[in-house]
């Protein structure tokens, strides 16, 4: 129902025209009349009329300055003016205030019928366009985050093309996608690198979303989600300047990030790529900022800085042998703490780090690669699989780029096969030491008895079962327990004292006083309940 207020200090006048409108017009309501400009603010105010008709002369307040005051706080109302004045100057005013007809008294049904029907039709159409830009601006609210996630995807793998990441920035509008790449990493600096990584990744993780906010209310930029401890964010940045005033303004505004983020964690560096025009060469910046964020966190900076641009490296950065050693070392211990995510963020920093490295060949970076597959089918020869056929394909690549994919894809399918074979491990410890509680429930059993037949160490073996059960081995041990004097109870040759010996209780007290805690009723009441 469309809401109709009708203004008019003629009573006759105005119940002549609710007289048309209802006859003619099913799909309306009127809502009310006013006789004055002040009544008919205050009833529009009330009463949220869709459609006024409107006098204009009137005592005190009169039509127009009515119409303008109600237009200030309901701009979508429409007005249809009905006056017996026909004075250029109220038309002229009236068309400015957006009337749709102006009519002089006295109105014929015909033209008022004419005029409302054109009035709704207006109405509905732009009602039926608020619709629908709500629900295209909500199917837009679900569609950005997985087109941003497709976008970093594209921008930090090397399997991403430039052209996915044009397509990525026409959906966004903003075609050109000029900009630069800013990477945080999180986690306290301890001599030589970033240490703590998984803690402050942890920490970040939980707190990502301010983060993005303080991101998001500084620059316009998508964000891309944390891996590990890392933060990838691209920047749009469409104010062509002189290329020192960019890199300038992009440390700033790091600067002014940076002075937020630090309240809420204080052990953060950014490095930041350089500038480029096209989208198309967002990953030179991507890979330009790690670099920085690199340098940032080596051992020639201070411990102090935390921002980097690529432009102010002084120095022409080359890593010695250990340096890549530590890191690959590092990848083998992500590996065993089965954190993939580690895995693949140290592997792409150490990659790109290589591949940077001016005194790194191609051949140095493929006997790098090699050595860390043969390492890894040293480590976990099972989980590695053919290795022989990754390291030929790493012997017969050129391309930087594919030996990045073969190498990738070899860590992420063994790290796969190891989470997989300890989760197998896993549920056949459990299984093993439930067997075990299961056949000896009747005697007493300690931790470290069950702990030696699955061959863990008791300490080890609490927290290992907890993790992998979900409960705690001793309330384990009594849930078998309860389940078994059930059983037992049920049946009247045994007693409760000889169902309290049975499942391996010394004391009927202490046997009664589990077994209500469990159940919620004694030995003696469930057997009257259940009892044969």
């Amino acid at each position: 129902m469309y809401k109709v207020l009708v203004v008019d200090d003629e009573p006759i006048a105005a119940e002549s025209v609710i007289y048309m409108l209802n006859r003619n017009f099913e799909e309306i309501e009127i809502v009310g009349s006013a006789r004055s400009g002040k009544d008919a603010i205050e009833k529009a105010y009330n009463l949220h009329p869709d459609i006024i008709i409107m006098d204009i002369n009137m005592p005190g307040i009169n039509g127009l300055e009515a119409m303008k005051q109600i237009k200030a706080s309901n701009s979508n109302v429409s007005f249809i003016v009905i006056s017996a004045f026909d004075y250029f100057d109220y038309a002229v005013e009236a068309v400015a205030l957006g009337v749709v007809e102006y009519l002089l008294k006295p109105v014929k049904e015909a033209k008022l019928k004419e005029t409302m029907t054109i009035t709704l039709e207006q109405i509905r159409v732009r009602k039926q366009n608020i619709q629908k830009n709500l629900e295209q601006q909500e199917r837009m609210e679900m569609i950005i985050p997985v087109l941003e996630n497709g976008f970093m995807n594209s921008l930090c793998l090397y399997n991403g093309g430039a052209e996915e990441l044009k397509n990525y920035c026409q959906l966004f509008g903003i075609p050109k996608g000029s900009g630069y790449v800013m990477a945080i990493e999180l986690g306290q600096k301890k001599s030589r690198k970033i240490e703590n990584k998984i803690g402050a990744g942890v920490y970040g993780d939980k707190m990502y979303g301010e983060y993005k906010k303080i991101i998001q209310s500084r620059l316009k930029a998508i964000v891309g989600p944390i891996m590990l401890n890392r933060i990838i964010v691209y920047v749009f940045e469409e104010n062509e300047a002189e290329e020192y005033e960019l890199k300038k303004h992009s440390v700033d505004e790091a600067g002014r990030i940076l002075e937020r983020a630090i309240r809420i964690y204080p052990d953060i560096y950014i490095g930041i790529g350089r500038y480029y025009s096209s989208i198309e060469e967002a990953r030179k910046s991507y890979q330009e900022s790690l670099f920085a964020l690199g340098v940032l966190t080596g051992e020639k900076e201070s411990k102090e800085a935390q921002i980097l641009h690529v432009d102010d490296i002084l120095d022409r950065v080359e890593y010695s042998e250990s340096d890549y050693e530590e890191q690959l070392d590092e990848i083998y211990l992500h590996a065993a703490e089965q954190e993939e995510e580690g895995v693949l963020v140290t592997f792409e920093e150490v990659f790109n780090r290589m591949t940077r490295d001016n005194s790194m060949s191609f051949e140095n970076i493929k006997n790098s690669m090699i050595g860390l597959v043969t390492g890894f089918a040293a480590r976990w020869k099972n989980a590695a699989g053919n290795y022989y056929d990754v390291l030929k394909e790493i012997i017969g690549t050129e391309q930087k780029e594919a030996l990045y994919a073969i190498s990738r894809g070899f860590l992420e399918r063994t790290v796969k096969r190891l989470a997989e074979g300890r989760q197998l491990k896993a549920n056949t410890i459990i299984e093993k030491a439930n067997r075990y509680m299961e056949q000896y429930f009747g005697r007493e059993i300690s931790l470290e008895e069950v702990a030696r037949e699955v061959n863990l160490s008791p300490y080890y073996f609490s927290r290992f079962y907890k993790e992998e059960a979900g409960i705690n081995f001793s309330d384990r041990l009594t849930e078998i327990r309860m389940d078994k004097a059930k059983e037992l109870l049920r049946k009247d040759e045994y007693s409760i004292k000889d169902v309290c010996y049975m499942t391996g209780y010394m004391e009927p007290n202490y046997f009664s006083k589990i077994f209500k805690k469990v159940t919620g009723v004694t030995p003696t009441e469930y057997k009257k309940l259940f009892g044969n």
